[in-house]
Parts: C-alpha cells; structure tokens; sequence
C-alpha cells in the first residue's frame, strides 16, 4: 500500500516511558519495552512479546471511548483484547502484524470491516463519549466542519496560510452544497482509517488500531483516509465491491466526494506539521492535488 505517512514520524524524536513510569501502571516486570509509537496525545511501548502498554498523555477521556470500542466484538476483523486499564493507560495484546497490501484480497477484507464499523448509525454526528453516545452533537455537519477546517488554516505558518487560505476556503464554499447532500447519516467513524492503522493477521483478518478519533460523522471521511495515497485500483475496486455486498453505502462518484471530504483531515494534519517537514511537503502536494481535481480551479 502507498504510505508515505510511515516517513513522518521517527522514532528518535519520541519521548519513550521511563522504567518507573512502565511500572507504576503494570506492576514488576522484568521483559524488555520497546518503543512503537506516540507523541504528544499517547505513547505505545510493547512489553514482553504479547502486550503494549498505551498512556494517554493529553486526553484521558479518550481512553474510556476507545476503551469501549474495542470491545465491541467485531467479527471480521481484530482488534486488540484489553488486559487492564488505570486511570491513564490501557495494557493491551500485542497481536502479531504485517503491512497490508494493495491487493485485491485486501482490499476485499477491509470493505467487510469498514462496512461493519458503518453499520453503527447515530441519529445525529458528533463526538462521542465513554459509553458511545454523542455527547457534542455537530447540529450542522457541514458548518461544524468548515468551522474546523478554518481554524486550521488559521494556525498555518505565514507562509503556506497566504497559499492555501484563499484558494481553499473559495473550493469548499463552493461545494457547500454538494458536501451536505453528500454527507449522508452519520455513522460510526474509526477517524483515522489508513495504512499505518490497518494491518494483516495471521488468521487473514484485517488489524485495526487506534481508535482515539472515532467519533460520529459522514462514512466519506473514512473512505478518504484510505484512499488518500492512491493505492491499487484492483485494491479500490475489490474494497468498493465488499464494501457494498456487506451493507456500506458508496453514492455515485464516490471517490471524488471521498476526496474532497478528506480536505478537512489533510489540513489538520499540515497545520500540526513542522514546516518544511516531509509531511508538510506530503501533505500541502495532496490538498493542492485535490484543488486541482475535475470540479477544482
């Protein structure tokens, strides 16, 4: 799968747990930790060869949400089982993984999971709380979402905001329209539903990880994530197929809408990147690719 977003982060530039800060929350141990993931929100450090201690550094909230979804028992992909929880971290299963691929049996197996996250409705989107009920309704979708793409513009470098404000902003306020009538119900979003994310098992089943920004929205922003870096068209076409057999809803010209739909996480993700960084450059070459698509200027 292309995946250029596995460049962005290094693991040097991590902040690892200390020993005493492992133990405080799992007791004596005495197997080697290993840093695999983390920044400012959480950090994940595999202990032994069987779990990973998950600390949410920012936003403790999370954890009860996430905490929930996986345990939901979901039938056609894994998640990892939860072996304990504090007040600030979840010790999880290491479950063992590799890349997915851009095939075509991968992208069958992920349009059956992404159809049964889907198939969790909420009468309205929003955030969800610790036991998955919306508890910040977004009353106008659309506007909840312009208003967040504006303060991500708003916190650009100089630089980048005076090149994207204008150009961005004028596109989305032009498909205003068609962006609320493409937006559907909301359904259960994973959030953050891309490769660094999604992974094969053992047992052929798709790994999901990292549920921290699940929240309840428009089933485009998902299918966005997954298809931001262009993989296989045998990989699209099988996940499209599956994903329709197994209940999803793809509307006509759906990867186009799932596209722009995606403009709202991409600036996010180039407003919290360092300038002049690989993802800012990643980042700022796909909005612009967008911009410039069949409906762009």
């Amino acid at each position: 799968m292309p995946n250029p977003e596995r460049d962005w982060e290094r693991k040097a530039e991590l902040r690892a747990l200390g020993h005493e800060e492992i133990l405080q929350r799992i007791g004596p141990t005495d197997e080697p930790c290993e840093l695999l993931s983390g920044g400012h929100a959480n950090v994940n450090m595999r202990i032994g060869t069987g779990r990973v201690l998950r600390v949410y550094r920012r936003d403790t909230g999370t954890l009860r949400k996430e905490q929930a979804l996986l345990g939901l028992g979901w039938k056609s992909f894994r998640v990892p089982a939860v072996l304990a929880s504090g007040e600030d971290f979840l010790l999880l299963e290491y479950v063992p993984h590799a890349p997915l691929q851009g095939s075509t049996a991968h992208g069958e197996a992920l349009g059956f999971a992404l159809a049964e996250v889907h198939a969790r409705r909420f009468s309205e989107a929003g955030l969800l709380g610790p036991t998955l009920d919306v508890v910040t309704p977004f009353h106008d979708v659309f506007a909840a979402f312009h208003d967040h793409l504006r303060s991500q513009l708003d916190a650009l470098e100089p630089t980048l905001r005076s090149e994207l404000y204008t150009p961005l902003s004028g596109f989305i306020e032009r498909h205003a329209e068609s962006l609320r009538a493409w937006a559907g119900g909301a359904v259960l979003l994973h959030g953050d539903f891309k490769a660094c994310n999604l992974h094969d098992t053992e047992a052929g089943l798709p790994l999901i990880l990292d549920w921290e920004f699940a929240y309840a929205g428009p089933a485009l922003l998902d299918v966005g994530q997954l298809l931001r870096w262009a993989p296989p068209e045998p990989f699209v076409e099988a996940f499209a197929t599956s994903y329709r057999a197994h209940g999803g809803h793809l509307p006509e010209d759906w990867r186009r809408q799932a596209e722009v739909f995606d403009l709202f996480n991409l600036v996010g993700l180039l407003a919290r990147a360092a300038p002049g960084s690989k993802r800012a450059v990643d980042v700022r070459r796909r909005i612009l690719t967008t911009l410039g698509g069949p409906d762009g200027d």
